[in-house]
């Protein structure tokens, strides 16, 4: 069965955006416009909101631990939510991998590759929990 690129670049396109909204969700957020990790994000946050909001030290240091506290939960529900996104991208790539041809699949193999690659250096720089 010889598929046509217009049900190839479709299957595609929706594996692509499969795995970057489970990235998306479970990683850095739109505030993560940054390299540093998880601690530099929340100083970062802290002193944008001092900054902004103009917090008394009495604010800034509850705001702090507000952080600090919700963090660690915040950790605790990544940890519980990445292997079902992984189990999902999983499937979604074999599918996808499934409905190309041998040649394709190499070009495919790639690309996952390196996206997994990213992944990787993204779960390093952010720490247990992070994707």
């Amino acid at each position: 069965m010889r598929l046509m690129w217009k049900q190839v670049v479709p299957a595609l396109v929706v594996g692509v955006v499969a795995g970057f909204a489970a990235a998306q969700s479970c990683g850095p957020g739109p505030w993560h416009r940054h390299r540093g990790g998880p601690g530099e994000f929340q100083e970062r946050m802290l002193k944008e909101f001092s900054a902004k909001l103009h917090l008394t030290p009495d604010q800034h240091q509850r705001v702090s631990a507000i952080l600090d506290a919700k963090r660690a939960k915040m950790d605790a529900l990544r940890a519980e939510v990445h292997p079902k996104f992984d189990e999902l991208r999983s499937s979604t790539r074999d599918e996808i991998r499934q409905l190309l041809t041998p040649e394709q699949q190499k070009t495919f193999d790639v690309m996952d590759a390196k996206h997994e690659q990213e992944m990787r250096r993204r779960r390093e720089r952010w720490g247990p929990g992070a994707k």
